[in-house]
């Protein structure tokens, strides 16, 4: 804080499609060990260009992670003069009562999938969109786990030292007597990503995943 580096880092994160190890690997969990760094993977249009927006006014460093398959789906965007969202913010994409489901960047595309089918079984899931991962809007999940009582988290990257394992290691210490099932976190398998089709598939999280997850916590 004694001094303003007002620069931001924008690329590609996570993977694309068949391009291997070298260039599909999530790094939101790595980025977000250091201090000092703020790191922001939007998932709709809108948030890219708000978000975006706020990082390239912020004083500070900012990573800003972006999945390529999300450069091929169309989202509204605000037709707005200053179109920009506060840094540190998540967004309720859903809201729920029966189960949270928390998820960010390319991740929330099995979140979504995933509520219309449990909406499908009678289960109101609500989906938070993090947006930033660090700093990470921990009111917003806070207050959603004390309604809920259950979390799952979604995200591409290695299961080992995750952007999942801190929130649940922060929601078991800060709402521990809400939770009604464990914490139960989804990643991506903990193995470097290959380049054959069929097995980057099985790398990856996929919305079976999510829905065998919050039947699991709702006991279902």
């Amino acid at each position: 804080g004694q001094m303003g580096a007002p620069i931001v880092f924008r690329g590609p994160n996570g993977a694309a499609a068949r391009v291997a190890a070298q260039h599909s690997q999530c790094y939101a969990a790595w980025y977000s060990h250091v201090p000092g760094l703020k790191v922001v993977m939007p998932y709709t249009a809108a948030d890219a260009k708000g978000l975006l927006k706020a990082a390239i006014r912020d004083p500070n460093p900012v990573i800003f992670l972006e999945n390529e398959i999300l450069y091929g789906q169309s989202f509204d965007v605000p037709k707005l003069d200053d179109f920009v969202l506060p840094i540190g913010k998540a967004r309720i994409h859903k809201p729920g009562k029966d189960v949270s489901i928390v998820s960010f960047g390319i991740g929330m595309t099995y979140a979504v999938k995933a509520e219309a089918e449990l909406r499908g079984m009678g289960i109101d899931a609500e989906i938070i969109d993090l947006r930033w991962i660090r700093p990470l809007d921990f009111d917003t999940i806070i207050a959603s786990v004390k309604k809920t009582n259950r979390l799952i988290v979604v995200e591409e990257g290695f299961p080992q030292s995750s952007v999942g394992d801190h929130i649940a290691n922060q929601v078991s210490q800060r709402a521990f007597d809400f939770l009604d099932a464990p914490v139960i976190t989804i990643a991506g398998k903990d193995v470097p990503m290959p380049y054959a089709a069929n097995l980057e598939k099985l790398a990856l999280p996929n919305v079976g995943e999510v829905v065998e997850a919050v039947k699991a916590v709702t006991y279902r």
